[in-house]
Protein backbone atom coordinates (compact mmCIF):
# COMPACT_ATOMS: atom_id res chain seq x y z
CA UNK A 1 0.00 0.00 0.00
CA UNK A 2 2.65 2.68 0.73
CA UNK A 3 3.84 1.75 -2.96
CA UNK A 4 0.86 2.87 -4.45
CA UNK A 5 0.36 5.47 -1.98
CA UNK A 6 3.66 7.21 -3.08
CA UNK A 7 3.37 6.39 -6.97
CA UNK A 8 0.23 8.09 -6.69
CA UNK A 9 2.02 11.55 -4.96
CA UNK A 10 4.35 11.12 -7.94
CA UNK A 11 1.85 11.18 -10.96
CA UNK A 12 -0.91 13.62 -9.39
CA UNK A 13 2.23 16.18 -8.91
CA UNK A 14 3.48 15.98 -12.15
CA UNK A 15 0.43 15.65 -14.09
CA UNK A 16 -0.40 12.19 -13.37
CA UNK A 17 2.17 10.84 -15.89
CA UNK A 18 2.91 14.23 -17.53
CA UNK A 19 6.46 13.48 -17.39
CA UNK A 20 6.31 9.98 -18.96
CA UNK A 21 4.26 10.92 -22.48
CA UNK A 22 6.97 13.77 -22.96
CA UNK A 23 9.05 9.96 -24.74
CA UNK A 24 5.70 9.65 -26.78
CA UNK A 25 6.47 12.26 -29.47
CA UNK A 26 9.78 10.85 -30.19
CA UNK A 27 8.14 7.32 -31.95
CA UNK A 28 7.03 7.08 -35.72
CA UNK A 29 3.58 6.33 -36.83
CA UNK A 30 4.42 4.34 -39.82
CA UNK A 31 6.38 1.56 -37.81
CA UNK A 32 4.18 -2.33 -38.37
CA UNK A 33 5.93 -3.88 -35.28
CA UNK A 34 7.44 -2.54 -31.68
CA UNK A 35 11.18 -3.75 -33.11
CA UNK A 36 10.25 -1.32 -36.34
CA UNK A 37 9.44 1.06 -33.96
CA UNK A 38 12.75 1.17 -32.25
CA UNK A 39 14.89 1.00 -35.10
CA UNK A 40 13.44 4.14 -36.76
CA UNK A 41 13.64 5.58 -33.27
CA UNK A 42 17.36 5.81 -33.23
CA UNK A 43 17.14 8.20 -35.71
CA UNK A 44 15.75 11.03 -32.99
CA UNK A 45 18.69 13.10 -31.63
CA UNK A 46 16.20 15.35 -30.11
CA UNK A 47 12.66 16.68 -30.13
CA UNK A 48 10.92 20.08 -28.96
CA UNK A 49 6.98 20.38 -29.14
CA UNK A 50 4.05 22.08 -27.13
CA UNK A 51 1.10 20.26 -25.59
CA UNK A 52 -1.86 21.08 -23.78
CA UNK A 53 -2.80 18.72 -20.77
CA UNK A 54 -6.49 18.11 -19.61
CA UNK A 55 -6.96 16.44 -16.36
CA UNK A 56 -10.65 15.09 -16.06
CA UNK A 57 -12.27 14.20 -12.63
CA UNK A 58 -15.51 12.78 -11.95
CA UNK A 59 -15.86 15.86 -9.27
CA UNK A 60 -15.79 18.63 -11.69
CA UNK A 61 -17.80 19.84 -14.32
CA UNK A 62 -14.94 21.41 -16.45
CA UNK A 63 -11.07 19.50 -16.67
CA UNK A 64 -8.15 21.60 -15.12
CA UNK A 65 -6.20 22.61 -18.05
CA UNK A 66 -2.79 23.08 -18.93
CA UNK A 67 0.03 24.29 -21.12
CA UNK A 68 3.78 23.71 -21.51
CA UNK A 69 6.71 22.55 -23.45
CA UNK A 70 8.58 19.83 -23.73
CA UNK A 71 12.70 19.22 -24.51
CA UNK A 72 14.59 16.08 -25.35
CA UNK A 73 17.61 15.17 -26.11
CA UNK A 74 19.39 11.71 -26.53
CA UNK A 75 20.43 9.82 -24.42
CA UNK A 76 18.92 11.04 -21.45
CA UNK A 77 18.32 15.15 -21.22
CA UNK A 78 14.70 16.05 -20.63
CA UNK A 79 12.94 19.52 -19.48
CA UNK A 80 9.05 19.08 -19.22
CA UNK A 81 7.96 22.96 -18.45
CA UNK A 82 4.38 23.74 -17.45
CA UNK A 83 4.05 27.98 -18.62
CA UNK A 84 0.03 28.26 -17.69
CA UNK A 85 -1.68 28.45 -15.24
CA UNK A 86 1.11 27.65 -13.05
CA UNK A 87 4.70 27.88 -14.16
CA UNK A 88 6.91 24.59 -12.65
CA UNK A 89 10.00 22.55 -14.28
CA UNK A 90 11.39 19.20 -14.23
CA UNK A 91 14.47 18.93 -15.49
CA UNK A 92 16.26 15.72 -16.09
CA UNK A 93 20.40 16.01 -17.28
CA UNK A 94 22.39 12.33 -17.07
CA UNK A 95 21.69 11.36 -13.68
CA UNK A 96 20.70 14.63 -12.08
CA UNK A 97 16.86 15.67 -11.38
CA UNK A 98 15.79 18.66 -10.55
CA UNK A 99 12.52 20.28 -9.85
CA UNK A 100 11.37 23.98 -9.64
CA UNK A 101 8.19 25.61 -8.86
CA UNK A 102 6.61 28.97 -8.78
CA UNK A 103 6.16 30.28 -5.01
CA UNK A 104 5.65 33.68 -4.23
CA UNK A 105 9.98 34.62 -4.23
CA UNK A 106 9.74 33.31 -7.79
CA UNK A 107 11.06 29.88 -8.86
CA UNK A 108 12.55 27.74 -6.46
CA UNK A 109 14.28 24.25 -6.25
CA UNK A 110 12.09 21.71 -4.55
CA UNK A 111 13.46 18.86 -2.22
CA UNK A 112 12.15 15.88 -0.84
CA UNK A 113 12.07 12.14 -1.55
CA UNK A 114 9.78 12.39 -4.80
CA UNK A 115 12.97 13.43 -6.66
CA UNK A 116 14.64 9.85 -5.81
CA UNK A 117 10.96 8.29 -6.88
CA UNK A 118 11.07 10.22 -10.11
CA UNK A 119 14.51 9.25 -11.32
CA UNK A 120 13.87 5.40 -11.18
CA UNK A 121 10.46 6.60 -12.64
CA UNK A 122 12.52 8.78 -15.31
CA UNK A 123 14.75 5.88 -16.09
CA UNK A 124 11.99 3.94 -17.45
CA UNK A 125 10.77 6.73 -19.69
CA UNK A 126 14.26 6.65 -21.23
CA UNK A 127 13.77 3.14 -22.32
CA UNK A 128 10.22 4.76 -24.33
CA UNK A 129 12.53 8.12 -25.65
CA UNK A 130 14.47 5.08 -27.24
CA UNK A 131 11.92 3.31 -28.36
CA UNK A 132 11.88 0.45 -26.03
CA UNK A 133 8.23 0.24 -25.54
CA UNK A 134 8.63 -3.70 -25.16
CA UNK A 135 11.73 -3.66 -23.38
CA UNK A 136 10.29 -2.01 -19.82
CA UNK A 137 9.02 -4.67 -17.48
CA UNK A 138 6.81 -2.23 -15.64
CA UNK A 139 4.53 -2.12 -19.07
CA UNK A 140 3.29 -4.67 -21.33
CA UNK A 141 2.88 -2.99 -25.01
CA UNK A 142 0.65 -3.50 -27.84
CA UNK A 143 0.78 -1.88 -31.08
CA UNK A 144 -2.85 -1.95 -32.34
CA UNK A 145 -4.86 -1.11 -35.52
CA UNK A 146 -5.34 2.74 -36.02
CA UNK A 147 -1.45 3.38 -35.20
CA UNK A 148 -2.09 3.08 -32.01
CA UNK A 149 -0.16 1.76 -28.47
CA UNK A 150 -1.48 0.32 -25.44
CA UNK A 151 0.47 0.27 -22.70
CA UNK A 152 -0.59 -1.74 -19.57
CA UNK A 153 1.25 -1.68 -16.00
CA UNK A 154 2.51 -5.14 -14.68
CA UNK A 155 4.14 -3.29 -11.71
CA UNK A 156 0.93 -3.55 -9.04
CA UNK A 157 2.60 -0.09 -7.58
CA UNK A 158 1.93 1.45 -11.06
CA UNK A 159 -1.43 -0.87 -11.49
CA UNK A 160 -2.71 0.90 -8.62
CA UNK A 161 -2.47 4.13 -9.80
CA UNK A 162 -3.02 3.80 -13.72
CA UNK A 163 -4.98 1.81 -15.65
CA UNK A 164 -3.61 1.80 -19.16
CA UNK A 165 -2.13 4.45 -21.35
CA UNK A 166 -3.20 5.17 -24.96
CA UNK A 167 -1.03 6.79 -27.43
CA UNK A 168 -2.50 8.13 -30.76
CA UNK A 169 0.51 8.29 -33.40
CA UNK A 170 0.21 10.34 -36.75
CA UNK A 171 1.37 9.28 -40.63
CA UNK A 172 4.43 11.84 -39.72
CA UNK A 173 7.17 9.88 -38.17
CA UNK A 174 8.46 10.63 -35.00
CA UNK A 175 5.03 12.69 -33.80
CA UNK A 176 2.13 11.94 -32.25
CA UNK A 177 -1.04 13.01 -32.07
CA UNK A 178 -2.04 12.38 -28.22
CA UNK A 179 -1.52 10.12 -25.13
CA UNK A 180 -4.86 9.49 -23.01
CA UNK A 181 -3.90 8.61 -19.47
CA UNK A 182 -6.30 6.26 -17.30
CA UNK A 183 -6.81 6.26 -13.74
CA UNK A 184 -10.09 4.36 -13.60
CA UNK A 185 -13.80 4.37 -15.12
CA UNK A 186 -13.90 8.26 -14.08
CA UNK A 187 -10.66 9.99 -14.00
CA UNK A 188 -7.97 10.12 -16.96
CA UNK A 189 -5.55 13.02 -18.31
CA UNK A 190 -5.55 13.69 -22.12
CA UNK A 191 -2.01 15.07 -23.48
CA UNK A 192 -2.23 16.99 -26.95
CA UNK A 193 0.82 17.99 -28.33
CA UNK A 194 1.65 20.61 -31.30
CA UNK A 195 4.15 22.43 -32.91
CA UNK A 196 6.83 19.04 -32.85
CA UNK A 197 9.97 20.07 -33.86
CA UNK A 198 12.06 16.67 -34.96
CA UNK A 199 16.35 16.98 -33.97
CA UNK A 200 15.87 20.89 -33.55
CA UNK A 201 19.25 21.92 -31.88
CA UNK A 202 18.94 22.72 -28.18
CA UNK A 203 21.35 24.13 -26.11
CA UNK A 204 22.79 22.69 -23.08
CA UNK A 205 21.53 25.11 -20.77
CA UNK A 206 18.01 24.39 -21.36
CA UNK A 207 18.75 21.11 -19.54
CA UNK A 208 20.29 22.43 -16.85
CA UNK A 209 18.88 25.66 -15.46
CA UNK A 210 15.51 26.93 -14.80
CA UNK A 211 14.50 30.72 -15.15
Amino acid sequence: MAGIVFARRIFSRFGLFAALMCAVPFFTGWADTMEEIGDQAAGIRAVKARFVQEKHLEMLDNPLISKGELYFRAPDSLRWEYTDPVKSILLMNRDRIRQYAMGEDGMAARQGRDLEAMRVFLEQVGQWLRGGFDKNTAFAAELKKGQRVVLTPVDKNISGVIEKIELQLTDTPGVIESAFIYEDETSYTRIVFHDTRINPKIADSVFEQAP
